[in-house]
């Protein structure tokens, strides 16, 4: 989680949550980008200070927690199955496998349904994509030379690597490229990450292949909803558009959008009209800040420009 996000905790009054000794310190990035050099880059000058490299099951049992023992009613293993509009308030109608349907009768709803765009989906509004990344991961154990609070970025000919710590002395390894490049499902897949990662040039320094689990495959696509709300809801975070992991944005703007949308809503509420105009507005302007950034990180990588991958971030 990015540095930034600290801020965000303190407003929130959720430093406990981070520095509950369960999480670690990121430090910085260990980079290879643009050429074969490896380079090391801090947070000494960044004014929130470092970032975390969460245990995330933990992470998320702790804010489900906080949420608790504010007085939040929190249902689990409910299925939205239909939102209805009558007068001023939104029925939301939840299904579950063993227990019996359950009602909500809203003033407003925030669709926080990360990636899935729940609400979104039964409101008809359809989220547009606009590249076919994936990540295609495994965990790994460290080797000798171990990351150390770094995360590891490496360009190579058909994508890019991000390694990062996670619990229990492991990392994660992702390979990052179009989906429509690399077969979607293969057995073979273990074998196929391994061999790639035995021609990355510094990579391979940094984990043992040894003995890795069965790997896996996960969407890590851009998009965004074609409509960011509606009457009495709007999309929070992934729901409402998703960034390319480069971006670092994942996880931190998921909290910040949160945040915004609850001081918008609020202020919905108590009567101020263009609240979630506001909010709109500017989450827009990050997404296209994102976009821009983005565009500029990869054409600052030009060893591959005739690979599929790299020629299509080069428009």
């Amino acid at each position: 989680m990015a540095p930034s996000a600290n801020a965000v905790f303190r407003k929130l009054g959720l430093e406990g949550v981070l520095t509950s000794g369960q999480h670690s310190l990121y430090v910085g990035n260990n980079v290879v980008w643009g050429d074969s050099s490896l380079r090391q880059r801090y947070f000494l000058h960044e004014p929130y200070g470092d970032g975390w490299h969460l245990n995330r099951s933990l992470f998320e049992k702790q804010l489900r927690e906080t949420v608790i023992s504010r007085g939040i009613p929190l249902l689990q293993n409910y299925r939205l199955s239909e939102i209805t509009a009558w007068d001023d308030k939104m029925i939301v109608s939840c299904s579950h496998s063993d227990a019996a349907p359950y009602t909500i009768t809203a003033d407003f709803i925030a669709d926080c349904s990360g990636r899935a765009s729940i609400v979104a989906k039964k409101m008809g509004v359809k989220k547009q994509t606009v590249d076919n990344l994936a990540s295609y991961y495994f965990i790994a154990e460290p080797a000798a030379n171990p990351l150390k609070g770094m995360t590891f970025i490496e360009a190579a000919a058909d994508g890019w690597w991000y390694a990062a710590p996670i619990a229990n002395n492991r990392i994660i390894v992702n390979f990052m490229s179009d989906s429509d490049l690399h077969p979607a499902k293969t057995a073979s897949l273990t074998d196929w990450l391994l061999r790639k990662v035995a021609a990355t040039e510094h990579l391979k320094t940094y984990i043992s292949t040894t003995a890795i689990p069965t790997a896996g495959i996960k969407t890590a696509t851009t998009s965004l909803l074609e409509k960011p709300g509606g009457k009495q809801w709007i999309a929070v975070g992934d729901a409402l558009c998703t960034y390319d992991p480069l971006t670092s944005f994942g996880i931190t703007n998921a909290l910040v959008s949160g945040h915004h949308a609850a001081n918008a809503i609020a202020s919905f509420l108590q009567g101020n009209a263009g609240a979630l105009s506001d909010y709109i507005t500017s989450q827009m302007a990050l997404f296209n800040k994102s976009v821009a950034l983005l565009q500029n990180q990869y054409q600052s990588e030009q060893r591959w420009p005739e690979h599929p991958f790299w020629e299509r971030r080069q428009v």
